[in-house]
């Protein structure tokens, strides 16, 4: 069975890139012609521009570099391998990226220096379960809305793991190239089988979409993924309806092609066990480990909270975490979205986090704008407060392991040469208090000052 219905591959293609509608790739050649042309031009200019003032093309590009630089000095630094704030060393910044942790004091010709004198810079935050977008018919101006005031409040960073694709291609485009303010989004290409979809009466009436795709076995993968990657999806959103014989095909699948393999902890057949065993590389909803348990008297509205915690308190995790902590896994906790319906969430988490497994500060929400922080601080703030970490493990949470989730270990979650300048500089020291997150001095996205 082909799921994909119009996005199946081009008839005799080899490569497995998967074609979208006609009229969207020509689209995409219009707006490449068009960058291109506009590039063309402001290269020309620039030449013409350097042989009227006796400059050769190379020395003006090293003259516009000099003049970008950025140091950011007197500040506390953290670094996040070692838990703690360092002193005495300037962020020197151009490009976008940091180029060099300094010693302080050091001169720097053409550059702009701003002292933050007994401030702290941490690396910009990543909140790696927000939904911005709705499924159908979304509303891109509330999206731009939210990852806005995400970016504001030290958000740098998100990963939407389903919702509608186009609208979230749009804003990471326009995003990235300066058009819109707002954090940087990374989204999945949500994936279910047939039971999720259809209960297995036909109920869908929508067509399949390169975000949104039926996967069963007989299906092409190796199609379905290449579509996702084409489209510009980072991972893959496995949710529901996969047992534990099919799941590692698809996983295997999704690899083959470079994507990230993101899913629930339950997938309805396939347990938790089978989940991480499957390969898939971060796990979302600590809740849903209570479906380690046998006991049906557990899963009954009508059950006493202190029945539920007992069994919480008692339910064998050892095996799970053995796997995820082999495998290298992630778990994405989302307690803020548990708290009230499961507040044993809290106890299982810190047994968890006891065992060594990584995790990462996801909320599954999108929080309104009027809120005076986001939620993200709230988890991180549970995780102090109610699950064991330290404020330094809370903080890892949200940047170094946030940016593994999303792939980007390489690139963002720590202050570091080499690293995109995305950071947050802060009046307060979280490491005494997780919450001074939200005591802002300024937000740095790429190098560039957000308020």
């Amino acid at each position: 069975m082909d799921s994909l219905g119009p996005f199946r591959l081009i008839a005799g293609s080899d490569r497995g890139f998967g074609i979208l509608d006609a009229d969207l790739q020509k689209k995409k050649v219009v707006e490449i012609k068009r960058i291109e042309m506009k590039n063309y031009t402001i290269l020309s200019v620039l030449f013409l521009l350097c042989l009227i003032t006796g400059l050769s093309f190379a020395k003006a590009q090293a003259v516009k570099t000099t003049d970008s630089l950025l140091i950011l000095t007197n500040a506390n630094v953290m670094d996040v391998k070692l838990g703690r704030f360092i002193s005495g060393k300037d962020i020197v910044i151009s490009g976008g990226r940091i180029i060099a942790l300094a010693r302080r004091g050091k001169k720097w010709k053409g550059a702009r220096v701003i002292d933050f004198k007994d401030k702290f810079i941490v690396p910009g935050l990543i909140d790696v379960h927000i939904h911005v977008t709705a499924p159908y018919q979304n509303n891109i101006e509330n999206t731009y809305s939210h990852l806005e005031y995400y970016l504001k409040h030290g958000i740098t960073s998100i990963r939407d793991p389903g919702g509608d694709g186009l609208a979230q291609l749009e804003a990471q485009t326009n995003i990235r190239e300066g058009k819109k303010i707002g954090a940087t989004i990374y989204f999945a290409s949500f994936m279910a089988g047939d039971w999720y979809f259809n209960r297995n009466i036909h109920l869908r009436t929508k067509p399949y979409r390169p975000w949104e795709q039926l996967i069963v076995p007989g299906t092409n993968l190796d199609s379905a993924m290449a579509v996702a990657k084409n489209f510009g999806a980072t991972g893959v959103k496995l949710y529901h309806s996969f047992d534990r014989v099919f799941l590692p095909k698809v996983v295997a699948a999704a690899k083959r092609h470079g994507l990230k393999v993101w899913g629930h902890t339950m997938m309805y057949p396939a347990t938790p066990i089978d989940v991480v065993g499957a390969g898939v590389e971060v796990l979302s909803h600590v809740s849903m480990l209570e479906n380690l348990t046998t006991d049906t008297l557990f899963f009954k509205n009508q059950t006493p909270a202190s029945y539920k915690d007992s069994v919480i308190a008692n339910l064998d995790i050892s095996t799970f975490c053995k796997m995820m902590k082999k495998n290298k896994a992630i778990l994405d906790a989302t307690l803020v979205v548990s708290e009230e319906r499961d507040p044993w969430v809290f106890s299982l988490l810190k047994r968890v986090h006891q065992q060594g497994v990584e995790i990462a500060a996801g909320t599954d929400k999108v929080v309104g704008i009027i809120r005076d922080y986001p939620v993200l601080l709230d988890e991180l703030n549970f995780f102090v407060t109610k699950c064991g970490f330290t404020t330094a493990e809370a903080l890892r949470a949200a940047t170094v392991v946030g940016a593994r989730v999303i792939g980007r270990e390489k690139h963002l979650g720590k202050i570091e040469k080499n690293m995109d300048a995305d950071l947050l500089v802060l009046k307060g020291n979280p490491l005494k208090d997780i919450m001074e997150l939200a005591n802002i001095e300024m937000v740095i996205k790429s190098g560039k000052m957000v308020n």
